[in-house]
């Protein structure tokens, strides 16, 4: 009989994202569902994060996500 080897499956991501990681503060605010003067509160107020090139001023994703899990109101089951 072969002795068969056994390989463990490669751990896929929870969430396969596309896309730029970076985003402007329009995108920023889509990606949040508020308002473009909202998201530039936050950044100015230093409540989120952002990477400037330029002009330009850019958030990552990562932090968009981080902010909202720092930002739920509720009672964890």
């Amino acid at each position: 009989m072969p002795i068969q080897k056994r390989f463990k499956r490669p751990v896929a991501p929870a969430v396969v994202i596309s896309g730029p990681r970076l985003l402007s503060l329009k995108d920023a605010a889509v990606y949040l569902g508020a308002h473009l003067w909202a998201v530039r509160q936050m950044v100015r107020g230093r409540e989120l994060p952002y990477v400037q090139i330029g002009r330009k001023h850019l958030v990552d994703r990562i932090d968009l996500d981080k902010f909202i899990e720092r930002n739920k109101v509720g009672v964890a089951a």
